[in-house]
């Protein structure tokens, strides 16, 4: 069935491409997932231009993502427009009987895209994407069956995505702009994903209590994973990650990071893994005086510990957190637990030092 949408026309290098938006319910019946085309099978590797899709992060990540946050969104679809014959671009001039000059050029860029119907849409970019929309907007996966924690969201239906449509009059083009669009496109970092993640209770603790409460965020690195010998920095955030996580986890089980839990678990999750590092914080004599000047005045000291003690050193400071854990979830022989104190006394009765031959 032909359709009629506005659309942008660009030029990129030798490909011409057309911009414009589908409601979501059009793009989860018109898009076609490449492996689901009928000659799918019958193409060799090199035809094969789209990779394998991950089910998995579909059903877990995208989806519950889109049936679940009003505050959804995401960027463009490139899809390759197969059997392109139909499709059709009249720009606004040719519509419009009279365009002032000022805009003649302009006018040129914009203006209706017909496709005709005979068109394969096929997503060189955003195959994912395009699964979720439609998990999301039936509540089912890939196999129709139910999803856990995915109900169907009708308001998704109506919701504007956006395109970028190319024809695939050549498939060597179309398999060079997925190679190069996939390839080039880099991905973030640990560190980075911590700071964004929203979804993820345990980096949202890490970050909003631990690195700005109890660290101090002017000594928390929040682009690596390690420390320089001249950086003001006393650990990392994603040391506190991997540590809150322990903590937590090691006394609730294993935590969902895809969503956050409700009110009362958050609060929970908080107090519990407040009170862990602010016991580490001001007990642990090495953290306690690389900690009790935040500011400038602090650095030497910081660059002191990092270079004398083994707990300058995030991959040991989240050692002796995973140990601290241990202790505090372990029995003595008569059935009793270990205390705060009997810890403490521990650790601050051990030599850290770099030299010591234990280490």
């Amino acid at each position: 069935m032909a359709s009629v949408h506005p659309a942008m026309r660009g030029q990129f290098g030798s490909t011409e491409y057309f911009m414009l938006t589908m409601k979501a319910n059009d793009v989860a019946g018109r898009l076609t997932i490449p492996k689901e085309m009928p000659e799918w099978g019958d193409l060799d590797i090199e035809e094969r231009f789209q990779r394998e899709i991950n089910y998995n992060r579909v059903r877990k990540q995208i989806a519950p993502y889109l049936a679940n946050d009003p505050d959804r969104f995401f960027g463009a679809l490139i899809v390759a427009v197969i059997n392109p014959e139909g499709m059709e671009y009249e720009p606004v001039d040719n519509v419009l009987s009279k365009v002032p000059k000022l805009y003649a050029n302009a006018a040129r860029s914009f203006g209706f895209l017909t496709l005709g119907g005979g068109e394969v849409l096929v997503p060189l970019d955003g195959q994912h994407r395009l699964a979720a929309i439609q998990f999301a907007l039936s509540g089912k996966d890939e196999k129709q069956r139910d999803m856990e924690g995915v109900s169907p969201n009708t308001q998704l239906a109506n919701d504007d995505v956006l395109i970028v449509l190319v024809r695939h009059d050549d498939p060597q083009r179309s398999r060079k702009i997925f190679n190069k669009v996939n390839r080039y496109a880099k991905r973030t970092t640990k560190a980075e994903d911590l700071i964004t993640a929203d979804d993820d209770i345990i980096a949202v603790i890490s970050r909003e209590c631990v690195a700005n409460e109890v660290i101090g965020s002017r000594l928390v690195n929040y682009s690596s994973n390690t420390l320089t010998d001249k950086t003001e920095c006393f650990t990392t955030l994603s040391t506190i990650y991997e540590a809150t996580k322990v903590i937590l986890e090691e006394s609730f089980g294993r935590i969902d990071v895809q969503e956050l839990p409700d009110r009362a678990q958050q609060s929970l999750y908080r107090e519990t893994a407040m009170e862990y590092w602010e016991q580490i914080a001001s007990g642990i004599t090495t953290f306690h005086s690389a900690l009790v000047e935040k500011e400038e005045g602090g650095d030497a000291k910081r660059r002191e510990i990092r270079k004398t003690s083994l707990l300058g050193k995030p991959v040991a400071q989240l050692a002796l957190i995973r140990t601290i854990v241990r202790l505090r979830m372990a029995e003595k022989l008569d059935g009793s637990k270990f205390s705060w104190d009997e810890i403490l006394f521990r650790v601050n009765d051990t030599d850290w030092g770099v030299e010591n031959t234990k280490w």
